[in-house]
């Protein structure tokens, strides 16, 4: 039987002796877990180990770190995904830390209709985000934010920069760096002329994933996949 994996977003220290976090209780309550059992513990940011329930009370479960405590490198590629805000983005923030993505940002750009983001919305996107890599084995989750697609463009780091264009000659299929990606993608019109114009003056490049058309929600796991299957195959 597989082991369940758990979030725990703190420090993990051997030998040491953990409190889980109400809904992860909740979770090995419901996979009726025993007292001796094991579980999978990641803090998110690269820690694995393996634990053993120790006790287990109605409103809490506590489990005993093993000795050995693994720190696993970054994910390669760093891909820095901005997606502008939709009413469903609680599906972008599902897919994309189930495939990867190091950073994730609801971006706010001239199309976008919902522009304010709740503080418990943001709580929410960690719980999915963390579910999400709960189940694929990932062991780093993604950065969320929000963010003016201006401030997004100003922290950009990576040499290779891309925004999606149907329009575009530049195919998907033809980058060849996977180091960091950088790469925003547009509501269901699409980003405006200006926000093109202003991308070009950061050296972001326009890009196209074929002749598709595809929603904004379903996007990004369309793009992360064809990103992971390009980059292995390099």
């Amino acid at each position: 039987m597989r082991i369940p994996r758990i979030y725990f977003p703190e420090e993990l220290k051997p030998n040491s002796l953990i409190d889980l976090p109400l809904n992860a209780s909740n979770h090995l309550k419901v996979l009726k877990k025993n007292i001796g059992d094991k579980v999978e513990v990641f803090n998110g940011k690269g820690m694995i180990s393996l634990g053993c329930l120790e006790d287990l009370k109605r409103s809490k479960i506590s489990l005993r770190l093993e000795d050995n405590i693994l720190q696993e490198k970054p994910l390669i590629p760093e891909i820095n995904l901005g997606v502008s805000n939709i009413k469903n983005f609680d599906k972008v923030v599902k897919d994309s830390s189930q495939l990867g993505v190091s950073s994730l940002s609801s971006l706010i750009t001239e199309r976008t209709k919902h522009r304010v983001t709740k503080k418990v919305k943001f709580e929410r996107w960690q719980l999915i985000s963390a579910s999400s890599c709960e189940q694929s084995g990932l062991n780093w989750l993604p950065k969320i934010s929000q963010k003016n697609l201006k401030d997004w463009l100003d922290e950009s780091k990576s040499k290779n920069r891309f925004f999606l264009d149907p329009r575009a000659d530049f195919y998907i299929g033809n980058i060849k760096r996977f180091s960091s990606i950088d790469i925003a993608m547009g509501p269901e019109g699409g980003f405006s002329s200006k926000e093109e114009d202003l991308f070009k003056k950061y050296n972001f490049i326009g890009i196209n994933c074929g002749n598709l058309v595809i929603k904004t929600e379903s996007m990004p796991i369309v793009l992360l996949s064809m990103l992971k299957v390009l980059s292995e195959a390099n």
